[in-house]
């Protein structure tokens, strides 16, 4: 559920950001009022004299309408500043006409190296200067989903209810719920991250807003769990959601950790010769079908003199899966069969535990810097995705795969 909704929380996202945009920009065209840099202009605008043989002041020069003193910079005693303004407006990189505050360089808006991308290509205030328009969007996609999320999940898995209780579920899927937690948590509190970037929040505010929100979403849901009659706030879960904003929120404070992506891989287990959990109602409780992975910048973690001969865009991944997840009463159906190596956990499930050590792509190194503001944004979120590659699993058996999790013989 959560990674349906993230995908469909992009998607409005960049469609309301796009119109967002648009709108700006003809807000922008149909207005004659251009802002003039204040503290620049302070002095100069003590000396400059208008038509009438007046003094600018400090307030007066904080905006400047061309369209209503044409005459004024026609004016021959003004002929210098005249050739100033226009000289600004034509420059491509004016610090003087500007709506702009303060904002990071593409230098200082990085992710382990790379340039960091948001929606539109803008780069992020060092200070927070709301965005009213951008906000509104924001929020009111995100309490929408919210709201549709609550109603449809109140009317299924929490339907039926009871006192509120704690139900410890550590081993639930053989840890590999709990990998998804993290993992969960961790691209819940981007996507957050990425909103507010959208809003006007600096680069700072943005990742702290977005780790607190994105864990107070993930807790909201242990807590409606905690009521459900067949369910219980699980502690361990509230801890894997903690980790995984921590860790999100960790990798503005300690640029190191950005050398370190959590990635999550999904094919269907009968797509590559498993069996499917049984039962499971949709993909995201398909645990047989989910890959949990680190990806390792090794280019990075090389020492200079080394780093020629590793490619920047290759990553080594560690990864973690459970195969063939099967209930006891699911074995009484003739669903599934226990088989050599699988792991019972309390003698009601089982399932064949998996590690893997992969070859990886950064899809930001790999894929070229040319396709758009946009385009290099998703690029940039896919790579929290895995992409199937070379990988040695070990399990019952060790396996070398091709393209992992594909079974490929050539």
């Amino acid at each position: 559920m959560r990674i349906l909704f993230l995908i469909m929380y992009f998607s409005f996202l960049a469609a309301c950001n796009a119109f967002s945009q648009d709108f700006s920009a003809s807000l922008s065209n149909n207005s004659n009022k251009i802002s003039i840099d204040y503290d620049f202009f302070s002095e100069l605008a003590q000396s400059i004299k208008t038509p009438d043989n007046a003094f600018y002041s400090s307030s007066d020069i904080s905006r400047f309408d061309l369209s209503d003193n044409s005459d004024f910079l026609e004016n021959e005693e003004n002929a210098d500043f005249s050739a100033f303004i226009q000289d600004e407006l034509n420059s491509d990189n004016s610090n003087i006409i500007s709506d702009d505050y303060e904002r990071f360089s593409h230098e200082e808006f990085s992710l382990a190296g790379s340039p960091r991308y948001t929606l539109t290509g803008d780069l992020p205030y060092k200070t927070t200067h709301i965005k009213p328009l951008n906000f509104g969007i924001f929020t009111g996609v995100f309490s929408g989903f919210m709201i549709a999320q609550h109603i449809i999940q109140m009317n299924t898995i929490w339907k039926e209810q009871g006192k509120f209780k704690f139900q410890e579920d550590g081993p639930y899927a053989l840890y590999a719920d709990k990998a998804g937690h993290v993992f969960g948590c961790f691209l819940t509190s981007y996507a957050l991250t990425e909103g507010f970037l959208q809003s006007g929040l600096s680069w700072e505010a943005s990742t702290v807003w977005g780790s607190i929100v994105g864990l107070s979403y993930s807790t909201y849901v242990e807590i409606l769990d905690g009521y459900g009659k067949d369910w219980g706030f699980s502690p361990t879960d509230f801890y894997a959601d903690v980790v995984g904003s921590t860790f999100q929120l960790a990798q503005y404070y300690v640029p190191f950790l950005q050398n370190f992506t959590p990635k999550f891989q999904y094919f269907p287990a009968d797509w590559h010769g498993e069996k499917k959990r049984h039962p499971s109602s949709m993909f995201i409780d398909d645990y047989s079908s989910h890959s949990l992975w680190l990806s390792v910048n090794v280019h990075n973690l090389l020492p200079r003199s080394a780093q020629d001969y590793w490619p920047s865009w290759l990553e080594l991944a560690f990864g973690y899966a459970v195969r063939g997840i099967c209930d006891k009463s699911e074995v009484a159906a003739g669903n599934c069969i226990p088989c050599k190596g699988d792991t019972w956990v309390d003698d009601y499930y089982f399932g064949s535990r998996r590690f893997m050590i992969s070859l990886d792509y950064n899809l930001i190194k790999m894929l070229p810097d040319n396709g758009g503001n946009f385009v290099n944004w998703l690029k940039q979120t896919f790579n929290y995705f895995k992409l199937p590659s070379p990988t040695l699993e070990f399990g019952p058996t060790t396996k070398f795969y091709l393209v992992y999790p594909f079974h490929i013989q050539l």
